[in-house]
This record gives structure tokens, C-alpha cells and sequence, in this order.
């Protein structure tokens, strides 16, 4: 009976040391997933491979008189700009699309990997620019010219930026995806009163902060003439509403749409980003706080009929802010046209 005590005493420290040893062996192997699993992402989604200078035919100034140059193939061929680029920053062009065709959203997305910032630039659909012949056109229409590609390369020549992959989305998505969610709370800014029968557009929301469902958040994003300055003001709401859409989309309760939103986007998105790359590009984002790490801005201009001119000063300190070079851009890298 004496000894009873020491054997019990004996038998409580081995039973927990059996137990702590059991759960270090659960961490380490949870750990172990966990880096395991990282690791796969990285190995089979790594980061995208992008040319890391990009070569630029220079703007000439209109005043300035042709060169003159003895030798024929050298006043043949002009001269050239090349700028290099930071690394782990990477840009994608946003194009919203209605059905008649034409891009109503145009926006270019920056994303630097390793600062965790990003910024989302509205181009105006009325900005001017040239096509292949050098007919001035508003740079909505390149993509009924051409598709994403036409608008990605006349987003390339008029900023002198990079567009290293592009997003189409036909604006019925924004419909089914608020709808999937439960729909989106947003600070609707101005009453939106507009009917067009010819695309069977109805639009009729009023200002202020509100549950929006799908019909009433493609209304928003489409509405233009809402705004006493018509495309600007509604690029900025654009802007604020997408912002308002990832952060109440990318939330635990949506877990369970995840089939629903895949085949939302297989049907509405298009794009040029391989699956690698997307995957790649959300590990990125993990962590990323969007109200202190998105900035958003539009290419300041004027409207002067039929298009929206660029400021030239302003347009060239917004590409420079971007930081997607490690040199400063020069003022002839932009081909912005003053008709």
C-alpha cells in the first residue's frame, strides 16, 4: 500500500509526456503541410516570366523638323527608347464589354508583388487615339476593331507601359456574381434616372448607401450620363464599386459559391493570364489590405468634342507614379494626340 503513491506519481509524468509528445508530432505534421503546401504553389504556379525591358519608339514633338542623315538605313529606322522594368511589378488591362460590342470600362491594373501595392487606372472610353492608319478614334472602339488585343496594344502606344496580360468582361457578370454573393453594399453617389430601349437598359437607383442587387449593380456600373461629367464620374464609381465587390466577395460565407462564381467567370471572362499565373498572382494578395494598399485615379483631360484630350504633364506624372520602371519616364515614351 505504501508504494502505491510513487507508481502513480511515476505513471501521470509519462502520460504527459506521451500526450505533449502526440502533439508535437500534430503540429509538426500540420506544419509540414502547411510549408508543403506553399511550396507546391510556388513550384507549379511560380511567379510570371515578363520581358524586363520594354523598347519604345519615341514621340516625336510635331514641331520639331525631320532628321537628316547621311547614311539611308540609318534615317530609316528611329531611334528607340529602352526602359527598364522593377522587378515583381506587373500589369493587366480590365475591359468591361456590353453586348453591342464596344469596352465601357477600360482600366489598368499595377501591381507591385513585393511592396504588396496596387493601383487601378480608368482610361475614358472617349480618350483619343490613333489606330495603324493614324485615323484618330476613341479608344472604346479599338476593341470592336480588334478585341482585347487592338485595346492592349492602344493602351501600350498611348502610355508607353507595358500590358503584360488582359481581362474581358461582359458586364452581365457583375450581375451574376452580386447575386451569387447575396448582393453588395454600396454608397450609390448620385440618383441614376436613364432608358435606353435599343439596349434594353433601365436604370433607376437612388443615391445613397444600399444593398445592391445583380440588375442594379450592372445599372451602376453602366450608367453615364448619371454624371454632369459622363464617363469621368462614372469611372470613378466604377472604380469604388469593384473595390466594394472583391472585399465582399473574398469572405469565408462565400466558400460555398466557389463552383457557382467559376462557372460564372468561365462563361462572362475572358482572358490571355494562364491558370498558373492567376493562382501565382492570389498567393501574391494574400495578406493585402486594399483600403491602404489600392490606389485608384483616372487620366486627367478635357472634353473637347468628340473626345476626351489628355493632359500631358498630368497623364505622364500618373504613369511615373506607377512605378513599373526604374528609371523615370520620358515625356516622348507617351503617345498621347492632340487633334
Amino acid at each position: 500500500m505504501s508504494h502505491s503513491p510513487k507508481r502513480a506519481a511515476k505513471k501521470r509524468p509519462s502520460f504527459l509526456r506521451r500526450l505533449a509528445k502526440g502533439l508535437y508530432i500534430v503540429l509538426f505534421l500540420l506544419s509540414l503541410l502547411v510549408v508543403a503546401g506553399y511550396a507546391a504553389l510556388n513550384i507549379f504556379a511560380p511567379a510570371p516570366t515578363v520581358d524586363s525591358q520594354v523598347t519604345i519608339v519615341p514621340n516625336a514633338p510635331v514641331s520639331a523638323p525631320p532628321a537628316v542623315s547621311a547614311d539611308p538605313a540609318a534615317s530609316a529606322e528611329p531611334s528607340r527608347l529602352v526602359l527598364n522594368r522593377r522587378e515583381g511589378v506587373y500589369t493587366c488591362l480590365l475591359l468591361g464589354v456590353a453586348d453591342i460590342g464596344g469596352s465601357d470600362t477600360i482600366m489598368l491594373g499595377v501591381f507591385d508583388t513585393k511592396a504588396k501595392t496596387a493601383s487601378l487606372i480608368s482610361i475614358p472610353r472617349d480618350t483619343v487615339v490613333t489606330d495603324s492608319n493614324g485615323k484618330c478614334r476613341k479608344i472604346n472602339t479599338m476593341y470592336a476593331a480588334g478585341g482585347a488585343e487592338a485595346a492592349a496594344e492602344a493602351v501600350r502606344d498611348l502610355l508607353g507601359v507595358p500590358v503584360d496580360s488582359y481581362v474581358s468582361v461582359n458586364l452581365k457578370a457583375f450581375s451574376s456574381i452580386v447575386n451569387q454573393i447575396g448582393g453588395v453594399w454600396f454608397d450609390v453617389p448620385v440618383d441614376m434616372d436613364y432608358d435606353d430601349p435599343l439596349q434594353d437598359l433601365h436604370i433607376h437607383i437612388k443615391a445613397g448607401y444600399q444593398l445592391l442587387d445583380g440588375a442594379k449593380a450592372e445599372g451602376v456600373m453602366r450608367c453615364r450620363n448619371c454624371y454632369y461629367n459622363a464617363d469621368i464620374g462614372r469611372a470613378a464609381t466604377q472604380r469604388a464599386f469593384l473595390v466594394a465587390l472583391v472585399k465582399q466577395t473574398i469572405t469565408p460565407s462565400n466558400v460555398t459559391n466557389v463552383t457557382a462564381l467559376i462557372n460564372t467567370f468561365s462563361q462572362y471572362v475572358r482572358t490571355d493570364m494562364e491558370l498558373s499565373d492567376m493562382v501565382w498572382f492570389a498567393t501574391q494578395a494574400i495578406g493585402m489590405d486594399l483600403d491602404k494598399a489600392l490606389a485608384t485615379d483616372s487620366l486627367a483631360g478635357e472634353w473637347i468634342s468628340p473626345y476626351w484630350e489628355l493632359d500631358d504633364q498630368k497623364v505622364l506624372e500618373l504613369v511615373n507614379s506607377l512605378g513599373i520602371y526604374q528609371e523615370a519616364v520620358p515625356a516622348e515614351a507617351l503617345h498621347i494626340v492632340h487633334p
